[in-house]
């Protein structure tokens, strides 16, 4: 049961992540970088938001190549400085974009995916099945399949039916299917991730000895070979001692069956959960020295081992704002709204979003305006609020940190799915483009 102080508490720290997210925020657009203020307006490398939405309207989701670019180097060069092989799997959930994903194929990422649909659209976007992770709690069978005849990188199983089914197929194919297993090491409760509580869906549960006694039958299987260890614990971590502490907890599980079993994995898959980067640059953290201390319990693991890390939010979130119009602003007894033509049609709500908004006309004066969308709903698509001077219907507002888990989850509730563009120096090029109202209707059934 959620206290009134527990909800205090929640709320102020709530309320302390979004004023450090604008600080940081305010920090990126002042250092000159892709997206900056030039002459009181915002821009996205070299167009202002006001001329950008000229054509196209809004709400738009506008991604930057040079910020891209720059995260994807970012990433590299930490895997490159690192210790032991790390390859670099970008978590395709974060972004169904092609124009978006293809940056990161042409520098040389490869791709994580969970379902069929995604594996199609990462083939679709120009990567191979050499390149290719699947991970997920429950995969269908027609795709399990599809993935080992295709020869998919590496399938994380999560369940003992999905043993079976593999373990039945590699015989009726006459071939060893190389797999690797999900645990779930239960940390402390301090250091517990949103994705391994107690009874987790995902993956083996190490305490209670089924995660032992997966990677037996797998091992005693004729037709499966064991490669990897995949554990994922977080969304959103800014914290390199978290993961550390799942990395120790993968190692000792790894010392304890290998030692049992006289077996050798070489792969391990810590998963993704990083936070977005400039929020993370704010806190004193780079990417390199995150991964840095997270591997630090690899040291004195005996054998060549490679690293696979699945970065999604870090790669793409800071690297797109959503441009919003203010379609009314109203005054009640405690708050003042702006209310916006942007909701879940592409900014859906979400408790881990890292949303910032700001005007793209920068003008003095210290009012706090709430934001909200246009849905006859009562939650608001962002858990938003500004600092501004006065601020009228028709203004533009600028929401950063709209790269990730935004596209890919939009949906048509109350408009279609709105535009989506790149910009490169002083031009944009097409990402998405909405669907009228009269092509969404031509595919429904009457």
């Amino acid at each position: 049961m959620l206290t009134r102080d527990n909800a205090r508490i929640r709320t102020s720290m709530t309320r302390d992540k979004q004023f450090s997210a604008l600080s940081a925020t305010r920090r990126v657009l002042s250092q000159g970088g892709p997206f900056h203020v030039k002459g009181g307006e915002v821009w996205v490398e070299g167009l202002s938001c006001r001329e950008i939405v000229k054509p196209l309207g809004t709400p738009l989701l506008v991604y930057s190549t040079a910020r891209l670019l720059d995260n994807i180097a970012e990433v590299t060069a930490a895997a490159d400085a690192s210790s032991c092989p790390i390859r670099i799997h970008f978590a395709l959930k974060a972004c169904y974009l092609g124009g978006v994903v293809s940056l990161l194929r042409d520098a040389g990422l490869s791709v994580e995916v969970i379902s069929e649909y995604e594996y199609l659209l990462a083939r679709r976007i120009g990567f191979s099945p050499a390149q290719v992770v699947v991970n997920g709690p429950a995969k269908r069978p027609e795709f399990l399949e599809h993935a080992v005849i295709d020869g998919v990188s590496l399938i994380n199983v999560e369940s003992l039916p999905e043993i079976a089914f593999l373990q039945s197929l590699g015989q009726r194919l006459g071939r060893t299917i190389e797999v690797g297993i999900r645990i779930n090491p239960l940390l402390s409760r301090r250091l517990r991730g949103q994705f391994a509580p107690p009874g987790s869906k995902f993956g083996f549960d190490v305490p209670s000895g089924e995660a032992a006694g997966a990677v037996r039958r797998i091992v005693a299987s004729s037709s499966l070979s064991l490669r990897a260890v995949h554990c994922h614990s977080y969304t959103r971590q800014y914290r390199p001692d978290a993961h550390r502490a799942h990395v120790a907890a993968v190692v000792k599980f790894l010392r304890r069956v290998e030692a049992d079993l006289g077996i050798r994995i070489p792969v391990l898959d810590f998963g993704g959960g990083f936070g977005s980067r400039y929020p993370m640059e704010a806190q004193g953290q780079t990417f390199r020295h995150f991964i840095r201390e997270m591997l630090e319990p690899l040291v004195g693991l005996p054998g060549d081992r490679q690293v696979i890390v699945e970065p999604g939010r870090y790669l793409v979130n800071d690297a797109a704002a959503c441009l919003t119009s203010i379609l009314t602003c109203k005054r009640t007894v405690h708050r003042r709204w702006a209310l916006v033509d942007a909701g879940r049609n592409i900014l859906p709500p979400r408790e881990n979003a890292e949303y910032v908004v700001m005007p793209c006309h920068v003008s003095p004066g210290r009012t706090m305006y709430h934001v909200g969308d246009f849905l006859c709903v009562p939650s608001e698509p962002v858990p938003l609020s500004l600092v501004s001077g006065a601020i009228t219907p028709g203004d533009l507002l600028a929401v950063f940190n709209a790269g990730a888990y935004t596209f890919s989850m939009a949906q048509n509730f109350g408009e279609p799915i709105p535009n989506a563009i790149l910009v490169d120096k002083g031009e944009w090029t097409w990402l998405y483009k909405k669907l009228s109202v009269e092509e969404q209707f031509n595919e429904m059934i009457w």
